[in-house]
């Protein structure tokens, strides 16, 4: 992480092709997990949108896996 709070990861191919090909029930059934499992309130995601996020996620994974194209996430940590 650079002094000013911006991290970039890659996301790995696999976890983007895994992304893209998961079906919805699949992707709903890991986001409620996901918003289940935060612990810290700084963490808490509530589940619809966690369910919302994801979905897009998919869905830019599976446009970046079309165009053959790689898939960042820029994070800022005030």
């Amino acid at each position: 992480m650079a002094n000013d709070g911006f991290t970039v990861f890659a996301v790995p191919e696999h976890l983007c092709t895994a992304l893209a090909t998961a079906g919805r029930d699949r992707l709903r059934a890991a986001a409620l997990a996901w918003a289940e499992a935060a612990s810290e309130p700084d963490d808490e995601i509530a589940p619809d949108y966690a369910v919302d996020l994801l979905e897009h996620v998919s869905a830019l994974a599976g446009s970046r896996t079309e165009k053959h194209l790689d898939l960042y996430c820029w994070y800022f940590a005030p």
